[in-house]
């Protein structure tokens, strides 16, 4: 089948699955290369072209390098994938569940506004179904909500889960998205084809009280910070993008 476009991956590129491209300037680990250098580190994926870039975390997300934006602009991207953690908004999830965006939601200031993006066709859902399957965990299809800071509290996670209907919250994915049409124009955006995958690191706490919170901020830095094993985002990366479809 033939293939078209270039993948802008957001993050650190799962090792044994991106192939560093030849022409890579960086000379460092891969990893580390995709935090430093401002234009990714480009690759291969299957027969795909894929720019990892590291946007960091929080409001003031990072701007991509000149020439990665050149390749935005000119159309070159068709793609951005986001596998990143989440917390849940949702009592109803659990550690390690799975929730595709279908809506974006940003809260900001405490005035949540919802954006609309393309997105992949069927045969995504049905891969991360299989994937879901073979993690013993749960796929939901709801809409994601991006804050401003972290949220910790049982009651102000079921308060935004009402609020906004979404079921999951982190907080760089929107504000990336939002910096890149700013950069660019809202054409260039909407013909970017835009996946978010987020993996449950911290369901919502039990109960209330500081030391709920505490634990619940643990098992979100855990998640970012200490990513292997079985159920870690790194492994979900890598059986995701194993499997990514090749148009």
């Amino acid at each position: 089948m033939k293939t078209s476009g270039e993948i802008l991956f957001l993050r650190v590129p799962p090792r044994g699955v991106i192939r560093p491209a030849g022409n890579s300037v960086w000379r460092g680990s891969i990893r580390l290369g995709a935090v430093f250098v401002s234009g990714g580190i480009r690759g291969r994926l299957g027969e795909r072209d894929i720019t990892s870039f590291w946007i960091g975390l929080g409001r003031a997300v990072r701007a991509p390098g000149r020439q990665l934006l050149e390749r935005i602009r000119a159309g070159v991207i068709t793609e951005i994938i986001d596998i990143g953690c989440a917390g849940a908004l949702d009592p109803a999830l659990s550690r390690g569940d799975l929730v595709l965006s279908n809506r974006e939601v940003a809260f900001d200031r405490a005035a949540p506004a919802a954006a609309r993006f393309a997105r992949r066709g069927p045969q995504l859902r049905s891969l991360l179904l299989d994937v879901a399957k073979q993690r013993g965990v749960h796929l939901n299809i709801a809409p994601i909500l991006t804050h401003e800071r972290f949220v910790g509290s049982r009651e102000e996670r079921i308060e935004l889960f009402e609020q906004t209907g979404c079921m999951a919250v982190q907080m760089e994915h929107l504000w990336f998205l939002e910096l890149l049409q700013s950069l660019t124009s809202a054409d260039c955006i909407n013909n970017i084809r835009i996946t978010h995958l987020a993996l449950i690191t911290d369901a919502v706490p039990g109960g209330s009280g500081g030391m709920a919170s505490v634990r619940s901020a643990w098992k979100a830095l855990s998640g970012y910070a200490l990513p292997g094993g079985g159920a870690g985002i790194m492994s979900l990366r890598r059986e995701v993008l194993r499997r990514w479809p090749g148009y």
